[in-house]
């Protein structure tokens, strides 16, 4: 560009656009607050939107206003709350490349496979796992037996996620099987009970998509100091398999008391590859111990890998149904939570 042409003021017609978007981007907003405010929910189970969530709702509400006019691009924010996406996925977006089975669509792609890996006792162990990328950290979600905290009866995985529209999934960290954790969704704090056994460690999920991984007494203290607004999912279960990027060895966990952590069973955990980028991945009989689980999901490029409930529990949910083969006899175990990722389409 010239400097002519970089210096020549807007003309009528650009000034009158620019006018007209802005007038647009604040009826959008004083629109979607008016329905924050007034308009009946008709979800039994939605939480509340704290300040952080109402503030990027509307923020990317307003984006999408101004794509309207414009013609740039955006992204769709999924509801904040236990809300299930309006689209099913579409069948036409599955497909198989590479020996991988895969989902792809302008928000979301996720490639499923598995792997045959020799474990520390020199059998060969089915591994699966789904690696996800999503557009918008709205996309990670997370939903309850029968959509309800505290419904007081299970539901396996596939049939918790067959309610979701969502592409895929796993099983969480079975929060209902204890009394204790710390439990966040969208900023409200569902539950903070610290375990009078142990220390564990907590994993959060912030409004952009991104894993920390807390000592409990550290999350529990931060809550009681200043909130959890910028928190959109919490899970307890643990411990941290990688930090940093650094695979952990056994004396991380010494303490430790759930999951048998030490021994080859069943595994399950989730790992940040990098910005809104995932790895799920479930291990199958024989099993393996965590800290080898920790070395294989180091090794695929995790930056931060968090274990979730294994064993029977361990289930990738993908097309509708199970993906991994369950560790054990094969069958699900019911349970009171999954996560997964939709489409934003």
């Amino acid at each position: 560009m010239n400097k002519t042409a970089a210096n020549r003021k807007p003309t009528k017609k650009r000034s009158a656009l620019t006018a007209a978007c802005f007038c647009l981007l604040s009826a959008a907003m004083l629109c979607s607050l008016a329905g924050l405010a007034f308009a009946p929910s008709n979800q039994q189970h939605n939480v509340a939107l704290p300040g952080y969530a109402v503030s990027s709702y509307m923020n990317n509400r307003a984006r999408q206003i101004l794509a309207d006019v414009t013609g740039t691009e955006t992204v769709r924010v999924l509801p904040y709350d236990f809300s299930v996406p309006d689209h099913k996925p579409a069948a036409a977006n599955y497909y198989t490349e590479d020996g991988k089975d895969c989902y792809s669509d302008s928000t979301i792609e996720v490639k499923c496979w598995h792997e045959s890996i020799v474990n520390t006792n020199k059998r060969h162990v089915p591994v699966y796992f789904s690696e996800v990328t999503i557009k918008h950290a709205s996309q990670f979600r997370r939903q309850w037996a029968f959509g309800d905290y505290n419904a007081k009866n299970y539901q396996y995985p596939s049939n918790i996620f067959a309610g979701t529209n969502g592409v895929v999934g796993m099983s969480a960290d079975f929060y209902k099987h204890r009394k204790y954790g710390i439990i966040i969704q969208y900023g409200t704090v569902i539950c903070d009970k610290r375990s009078p056994y142990c220390a564990l460690e907590v994993l959060t999920i912030d409004y952009d998509g991104n894993f920390q991984i807390w000592d409990d007494t550290e999350l529990s203290n931060r809550i009681a100091e200043q909130g959890a607004d910028d928190i959109m999912l919490s899970f307890t279960f643990g411990p941290a398999l990688v930090k940093d990027g650094v695979a952990m060895k056994e004396s991380h966990w010494e303490k430790q008391r759930l999951g048998e952590l030490n021994y080859t069973f069943g595994r399950a955990s989730i790992g940040q590859l990098g910005e809104r980028h995932y790895l799920i991945c479930t291990v199958s009989n024989p099993g393996m111990c965590c800290e080898q689980v920790a070395e294989v999901m180091q090794k695929k490029g995790c930056i931060t890998v968090y274990n979730m409930d294994g064993g029977q529990s361990g289930t990738i949910l993908f097309k509708g149904g199970v993906y991994n083969e369950i560790a054990y006899n094969g069958i699900e175990r019911a349970m009171s939570d999954i996560l997964y990722f939709a489409s934003a389409e």
